[in-house]
């Protein structure tokens, strides 16, 4: 489910991270306008993060304190959750041919890029030289 903004506060147990338990003696009060992701609702209870922290409460004092609610329909959260999210497409393959350089320094090259050079060594090094133009032939002017 998406971030949700409390509109009055609520109390809540702290639950262990590992186990979704609540902790006993852990009562605490979520503030207003607190963002609570990674809500869960399980038939009348509901989980949630506050501040990378697992808490939990009621449904119904959950449902009260945001805006909209929450889902109605316990099944229907945790259906939505198990779904997968549908593959990234593939990347674009990017062309960027480099050209040789004529330098004492073994393996340089260079491929131009928006607003100047992209330089490269063979070791490893890359580094920008601007030249909006291109008009850099690859000497030095000495």
């Amino acid at each position: 489910m998406a971030k949700q903004t409390l509109n009055k506060s609520i109390n809540a147990k702290k639950l262990h991270p590992r186990t979704m338990t609540a902790l006993p003696e852990h009562e605490t009060t979520i503030p207003f306008a607190a963002v609570l992701d990674n809500i869960r609702v399980d038939r009348d209870w509901v989980t949630f993060h506050y501040l990378s922290e697992p808490y939990g409460c009621p449904r119904e004092s959950l449902h009260a304190a945001v805006t909209g609610g929450i889902a109605k329909e316990p099944a229907a959260t945790v259906a939505a959750a198990a779904i997968p999210a549908a593959p990234a497409p593939e990347p674009e393959a990017v062309n960027l041919p480099f050209e040789a350089l004529s330098s004492n320094i073994k393996g340089l090259s260079r491929a131009k890029v928006p607003g100047g050079w992209l330089i490269a060594s063979s070791n490893g090094g890359v580094t920008f030289y601007p030249d909006p133009d291109h008009s850099w032939d690859g000497y030095t002017s000495a």
